[in-house]
């Protein structure tokens, strides 16, 4: 059976929606240098990496938790706090949570926030995307 679209009506700010656990994996890191290079001037194995692998963290626990979602779905605006950085081997679990929904000029907005942390509870990001949802 497959399972109901998630519509506007379903987000009930301050109520989490999720958890998704995912590991900061050589094998996450290579599809990173893959596209930007793998010498540390490149970025490899340093901040750069590790900054983008946890912008990447938050757009997937957004995507595998908010989902299924209904086509046509426009995202408007993203704010991205990084608290420290992830460490290659560190499993990250990203709590979503609903912040906020509102009406405006007869649109649907969700406001999700997005927080990430490491091992032993360590904070590594908070990343906020405000939706238009379609349905």
């Amino acid at each position: 059976m497959k399972p109901q679209v998630i519509t506007f009506a379903d987000f009930q700010p301050g109520i989490a929606l999720g958890v998704h656990v995912e590991c900061y994996t050589p094998e996450l890191a290579a599809t990173w240098t893959s596209i930007f290079g793998q010498q540390t001037d490149d970025g490899a194995n340093g901040a750069a990496e590790a900054a983008s692998v946890a912008m990447a963290l938050t757009m997937r626990a957004y995507l595998t938790v908010a989902s299924p979602r209904p086509p046509g779905n426009v995202q408007v605006r993203q704010r991205f706090h990084l608290h420290q950085l992830p460490r290659l081997g560190e499993t990250v679990s990203s709590v979503v949570h609903c912040i906020g929904k509102q009406v405006k000029r007869d649109r649907l907005y969700v406001d999700l926030q997005v927080e990430g942390v490491g091992d032993h509870g360590r904070p590594l990001f908070t990343g906020v995307l405000s939706v238009i949802w379609a349905a």
